[in-house]
């Protein structure tokens, strides 16, 4: 997915959309400015104060977005230690939210099933009941706990402000990008030339706060690998159309098991791809799809020498620990996520050949 840009329709910015009709996004913007022309005005209200304040992110979003925001929850840690810090997430990532939670990014954990958000092929009759029953327990919650503020920090479908209106005593800051951007109290600045997590940052500027450049994830720190360490290699993703032919990983996989072991990772759905992968060369390729829970793969991932892949959640966990990492796309696609300019990262295109993989690992800090 190429980085989402903005248009101006009927008065107000929106992002463009990447996967439906453009039609559609008339049609907001249509719904929209009815909505606007109809509504009572939301007063304008002054930011609370912070130092104590019960703050609410909400991100209901996958694994590797999820963990793109740390380098904003740990500035928000960081500058509010005092500061009660939930986060509001889809249960998809429950795992990981409990970890960042054991890790001391945030406070307290809250549900939220956004209905977009749903795994492909979820019916929508399923997405819209999980969505209304989390929404009215987590805006009970939201209202339990007393939140002062309530920091959307999607700037794509869908915004929180479904949730945000059933809290209508807390601050809302918001992209505005999907329509209702008259219903925030501050509206995050959106720059189309940085990569989303970067955009995601920019919370931290209508908060009074510094803004750091987006460089990875801001995970623990991790001690160098080992020098029988392996390479981590994931071929698939969430999106099948980012990922590289398999031809290419026949290709790539016995010219970097040449240098260190190598070690598949994924979902369980592609391992009907990956085990006859091992045949290439089966004492230094082992294939552990669908074998590693979230745990496991933040540990082989954190004591790896490299990692290799499409744009996935390997890759952004290699970005944390600054390790080696090569990132395979397909023309026209690009990334939406990835950091311009990180030492450690190299993106090359989806047929790139097995020695321009090692010598951009090479070029990535790889001591082959």
């Amino acid at each position: 997915m190429t980085r989402p840009r903005t248009t101006r329709l009927l008065g107000a910015d929106y992002l463009v959309p990447t996967w439906y009709p453009r039609a559609a996004l008339l049609g907001l913007a249509a719904l929209d400015r009815a909505r606007r022309a109809t509504a009572a005005p939301r007063a304008a209200r002054p930011r609370p104060a912070l130092e104590t304040a019960t703050i609410a992110i909400v991100k209901p979003d996958h694994l590797g977005d999820l963990l793109q925001t740390t380098p904003l929850l740990r500035v928000l840690r960081d500058a509010l230690p005092d500061a009660t810090l939930q986060l509001v997430h889809g249960r998809w990532t429950r795992a990981l939210a409990s970890w960042l939670r054991t890790q001391g990014y945030v406070d307290a954990l809250i549900e939220y099933d956004a209905a977009w958000l749903h795994a492909p092929g979820t019916p929508w009759h399923v997405r819209l009941a999980n969505e209304r029953g989390s929404r009215a327990a987590a805006a009970a919650a939201l209202r339990a706990a007393g939140t002062d503020v309530i920091l959307d920090v999607r700037c794509t479908s869908p915004t929180a402000l479904p949730l945000a209106r059933a809290v209508p005593d807390a601050w809302r800051a918001g992209f505005g990008l999907r329509g209702g951007a008259w219903e925030y109290d501050a509206l995050i600045p959106y720059d189309v030339r940085a990569p989303l997590p970067q955009n995601w940052l920019h919370v931290l500027a209508v908060l009074g706060l510094d803004v750091p450049r987006y460089a990875g994830p801001v995970l623990p720190t991790a001690p160098p690998p080992s020098t029988d360490a392996p390479i981590i290699v994931q071929i698939g993703s969430r999106t099948r159309a980012k990922e590289a032919p398999i031809t290419t990983w026949r290709a790539i996989l016995p010219t970097l098991a040449a240098v260190a072991p190598v070690v598949l990772v994924g979902s369980a759905d592609e391992r009907t791809r990956t085990a006859p992968l091992t045949a290439l060369d089966p004492s230094r390729i082992t294939d552990r799809t669908g074998a590693t829970d979230l745990a496991a793969l933040l540990d082989l991932v954190a004591r790896a020498r490299a990692v290799v892949g499409t744009d996935s959640l390997a890759a952004t966990i290699a970005l944390g620990h600054h390790r080696p990492t090569v990132v395979l796309v397909r023309d026209g696609m690009g990334s939406a996520s990835l950091p311009d300019d990180v030492p450690s990262l190299r993106i090359l295109r989806h047929d790139a050949a097995p020695d321009a993989v090692l010598t951009a690992l090479q070029a990535a800090g790889l001591d082959a």
